[in-house]
């Protein structure tokens, strides 16, 4: 049983490795988002992060920015180009 399970967890650890990488070669050129658009209003979008977090990040921008929820606790930071 030990084994069994000891099997489940190292193929279940390469396959989120492996699932990993290939969404890191498939992400844009930006480092923190997973997307590039860019808003008709000139806002882009920096990243997603947890609540606090773009709170904290909005904040300590230089210029206009915003936190727009997108659900599960999750907010996406969009900042003036």
């Amino acid at each position: 049983m030990r084994a069994r399970l000891l099997l489940t967890g190292i193929a279940l650890g390469a396959t989120m490795l492996v699932g990993g990488a290939a969404t890191a070669q498939a992400a844009p050129a930006s480092e923190t988002s997973t997307t590039s658009t860019t808003t008709a209003s000139g806002y882009v979008k920096y990243g997603t992060f947890k609540y606090s977090k773009c709170i904290s990040l909005r904040d300590s921008y230089a210029g206009d920015a915003y936190c727009d929820g997108i659900g599960g606790g999750w907010y996406i930071l969009w900042v003036w180009q």
